[in-house]
């Protein structure tokens, strides 16, 4: 039998094997040898790397159809502000901001800002006008969004031990039409858009004159400073601006201003401001169009 026609047999008991038996084989060993080539293709060099030397590390990605899943083709959001503390008492909380990728890292080792193996709270600040994604839906640590809104304008991961694995962040568009956010400054000079004649603050009911006139007279009474943000912040809401990312501080301040009506002369050095000035910080953030809401133009 001559050469050639032992090859041209053989080409076609090969094509029948690979037409037949070997159909299904070689179907899943190209997938398998494509998925891990179309991972590394998705994600940048720094990505592949940002994580290797151990430390608190991750991405803050845009998770575009809010699955909770940084899917093909959903980038990382840059200059996120990224926070991580152990205590978390204010007095040993580090901060970072997201590269072009998305990444994040708090370095371990010598003269690192985090000790691998122990415990930390990380979270990052929700981005204007996203909300955070489903937490912890997958089985891929590498991809899945690991972060729940603390209502206070951030997206927290809590007990990461520092070890090099990813913790991550996705935010989704809101899905609110963010005609956007308003200061006291705006609300008290803008009686016209208003969208609601007056304002129940716990057994206290206020006029919009009246509450316009309690606008215009923030003073070191710190009740009115917490009325005039809380306010704004309660109007911006009606508006169909995102206040997701502030439910906490606003229930806070609701309650605050329920047993401390404003005029009540709370001095800032009280201990009763001292209990509730995050929220007024968090809601002033919100007001100006730094928070889940932009500002209005």
């Amino acid at each position: 039998m001559s050469q050639e026609v032992v090859q041209n047999e053989l080409k076609a008991k090969t094509q029948q094997l690979m037409d037949g038996p070997l159909k299904h084989i070689r179907a899943a060993a190209i997938a398998a040898a494509l998925l891990p080539l179309a991972s590394v293709a998705a994600t940048p060099a720094s990505a592949q790397t940002q994580c290797a030397s151990g430390g608190v590390c991750g991405t803050v990605f845009n998770d575009v159809n809010n699955n909770g899943i940084q899917d093909a083709g959903e980038t990382g959001i840059e200059g996120v502000k990224v926070f991580v503390c152990q205590l978390c008492n204010g007095t040993d909380t580090i901060q970072t901001e997201t590269d072009q990728y998305g990444q994040y890292l708090f370095t371990s080792g010598v003269g690192g800002q985090v000790v691998d193996g122990q415990k930390y709270t990380v979270s990052a600040q929700i981005p204007t006008g996203t909300q955070a994604s489903p937490p912890n839906v997958c089985c891929d640590e590498s991809l899945d969004s690991d972060g729940t809104p603390n209502g206070a304008g951030s997206s927290v991961a809590s007990g990461v031990v520092s070890n090099g694995k990813a913790t991550d962040f996705g935010f989704a568009p809101s899905g609110f039409t963010n005609p956007g956010t308003g200061t006291p400054g705006y609300w008290k000079s803008h009686s016209e858009a208003w969208p609601v004649a007056g304002i129940t603050i716990g057994t206290n009911t206020y006029t919009k004159d009246q509450a316009i006139d309690w606008l215009k007279r923030v003073s070191k009474d710190k009740t009115t400073t917490i009325f005039a943000s809380y306010v704004s912040a309660y109007l911006n809401g009606l508006m169909n601006n995102d206040t997701s990312c502030v439910t906490a501080a606003m229930s806070a301040a609701y309650a605050w201003l329920s047993a401390h009506p404003v005029g009540s002369n709370i001095a800032a050095s009280s201990v009763e401001w001292q209990q509730i000035e995050w929220a007024h910080q968090t809601l002033d953030s919100y007001n100006n169009g730094l928070l889940c809401a932009p500002h209005r133009q």
